[in-house]
């Protein structure tokens, strides 16, 4: 026989070989995944992707892929270089493949990547001079395994998805039965939207004629306070009723300690969903699906599955379009009018009464909404883009020019936003469910720009810039139109306020609903909001909580502000909203400052130290 005659069995075999060697390095490289992930054993940057059951099969499909690509190249030369030894270039390409994804995991962040690849590649070298001493019969075996390797992705991705699928449908028949007519109810997180660039909160530019119709047609809360500035904690307390000094969801995440508002809407017959387009801290794999019977976050593209849950992608993300190619965007960004479409899509395929829990993402950094909006406030082309945390770059060096071009395009993202909820609303009106559905709108936290010698973005202070959210309640017929309520209230009432809405009978949050303050004027005892940030170790210099834990207070007039490191601040914020005047040292607010003091330890305990 030939060289030529060999050609074509070479290339089955090498084939083959890709296969078995791809689904074996997916395989471990998703137990790896998921279970250091669970056990919050990886690094930062990677305990943040989207690791979850449905990596178990991502990333076998993943590298199957990949390394059968890699199998055709080496095919291809052993056609055209026929006397070359390909096939032990091939068997050592991928134990070196297969070591460095499974080593990159377990060492990433604590040795640089040079020496991973050199560990990788001396640790090949090692397998490899075992294996080639036994080539025809370990290449043999390997292919003999595929179909083995092959059936276990598929049956993983069955029992996962198949699974899932079927759990919703089982959870949703078993349903108790609601109440007549109970409404539904849709909860719109605007993620990263501060109240001040809203033109219904006073803002000069006209970025949300919608949403300023809906606080028209509905009850507009002028001073809401988020819980914290940024993501993960806020949403836990907004799905629990819980501040973060109860629920710990800053530095873990949320655990089973306290219901959520999910629960609750099931045991009143609700069927319930969330759709998050933040797929790093509004997640399943953060604690936050927990009461959802449907819950979409990561996983919904090709590009997301690739990108988040395979460490191949990973490292296409990181080293090739952040580091190498300086990418400006967010490849796998989910879209408002995404996140609309896959509501709609649930809606559709149940009946009433339901709960929906929805997070835009389109206002966070990097800010480069879809044209024409982008451009929309600017004066240049294609603005924003140079604060990305996505990139690292977290806190760069700006002009005020840079800075404006900046704010013009997280105005034109909120434009964005404003015509996806007004699409979202004509869709529901066309469905017949307008009537009968409760719409709230606002954000689990603000943004910085510039403000406060320089920070930018978030999670880094407690200053009214990243903690002053919008907060709307729509719903004719049981809210009264056009009230504008201005005692300070935080987001984290939430729960107790839906469940008043729905006339719900039992309500096992801490409340006071808001409702109280919808139907009539604050009693005197209203608890004023707190805000927390714990230190984030790592982060701008300039920030804050780069130095230390943070805690607020809003009152009716001042926001006191304590810093572990930093001591204390006090502002009124009535007279002078950009907090630029520190009363903290002034005896006229020395009753004030002694009123929040006690107000924290009476709340915190000994969490916090009276000064």
């Amino acid at each position: 026989m030939t060289v030529k005659q060999n050609i074509q069995p070479f290339a089955k075999e090498t084939l083959s070989l890709s296969a078995a060697m791809g689904l074996l390095t997916g395989l471990v490289e998703g137990l790896l995944l998921f279970s250091l992930s669970r056990a919050a054993l990886l690094t930062w940057r990677l305990q943040n992707r989207a690791y979850w059951y449905e990596t178990l099969w991502i990333a076998p499909l993943v590298d199957v892929i990949l390394f059968t690509l890699a199998g055709a190249v080496f095919a291809l030369a052993g056609w055209f270089l026929p006397r070359l030894p390909i096939r032990k270039v091939a068997w050592f390409a991928f134990i070196f493949l297969a070591a460095f994804d499974w080593l990159f995991i377990v060492l990433f962040g604590k040795i640089s990547l040079f020496a991973i690849l050199l560990l990788a590649a001396g640790t090949a070298y090692q397998i490899f001079s075992f294996i080639s001493k036994r080539e025809a019969a370990a290449t043999r075996q390997l292919t003999r395994i595929l179909r083995w390797l092959a059936g276990a992705t598929i049956a993983i991705l069955i029992l996962n998805q198949g699974g899932g699928w079927l759990n919703e449908k089982i959870r949703t028949a078993r349903l108790p039965a609601a109440a007549p007519n109970a409404p539904n109810v849709i909860v719109i997180i605007v993620d990263t939207l501060r109240a001040d660039h809203l033109s219904s909160y006073g803002y000069k530019r006209n970025t949300s004629p919608f949403i300023d119709n809906l606080a028209v047609e509905g009850v507009r809360f002028e001073t809401a306070i988020a819980p914290s500035s940024w993501t993960q904690p806020s949403h836990a307390s907004m799905l629990t009723g819980r501040y973060t000094y109860e629920t710990h969801a800053e530095t873990q995440p949320l655990d089973d300690t306290y219901p959520t508002i999910g629960e609750v809407m099931q045991a009143n017959g609700y069927r319930t969903a969330a759709f998050s387009a933040n797929t790093l801290f509004f997640t399943r794999r953060q604690g936050h699906g927990r009461g959802f019977l449907h819950f979409e976050d990561n996983y919904q593209s090709v590009t997301d599955a690739f990108f988040n849950s395979s460490l191949y992608g990973f490292l296409f993300d990181f080293y090739g379009l952040r580091k190498a190619l300086d990418y400006e965007g967010v490849p796998n960004r989910l879209l408002a009018s995404d996140i609309n479409a896959a509501a709609l899509n649930w809606i559709d395929k149940g009946g009433e009464p339901f709960f929906v829990f929805m997070n835009y993402f389109d206002v966070h950094d990097p800010y480069t909404p879809p044209e024409p909006y982008r451009s929309q406030f600017a004066s240049i082309p294609s603005p924003g883009g140079l604060i990305n945390g996505f990139m690292e770059r977290y806190s760069p060096s700006l002009t005020p020019e840079q800075i404006q071009s900046e704010v013009d395009a997280y105005d034109g993202s909120i434009a964005y936003v404003d015509d996806q909820i007004k699409a979202l609303f004509g869709e529901l009106e066309a469905r017949g469910l307008l009537e009968n559905t409760v719409v709230i709108v606002t954000s689990d936290h603000g943004e910085s720009f510039g403000e406060h010698d320089g920070i930018l973005q978030h999670s880094a202070s407690l200053y009214l810039d990243e903690i002053h959210v919008p907060l709307i309640v729509w719903a004719p017929g049981q809210v009264p139109a056009g009230k504008t309520v201005g005692t300070p209230v935080t987001i984290t009432a939430l729960p107790s306020t839906i469940l008043s809405l729905i006339n719900a009978a039992d309500d096992p949050f801490p409340g006071p609903s808001l409702a109280i303050l919808i139907s009539g004027e604050a009693p005197a005892d209203w608890p004023d909001p707190i805000s927390e940030l714990a230190q984030m170790n790592g982060a701008a210099e300039v920030n804050p909580s780069t130095h230390g834990a943070i805690k607020s207070v809003v009152g009716d007039e001042m926001q006191y502000i304590h810093h572990e490191k930093f001591g204390e601040e006090l502002y009124n914020w009535i007279e002078d909203p950009q907090e630029m005047n520190n009363l903290v040292n002034e005896p006229s607010a020395r009753t004030a400052l002694n009123g929040f003091r006690l107000y924290l330890k009476t709340l915190l305990g000994e969490i916090f130290r009276i000064p």
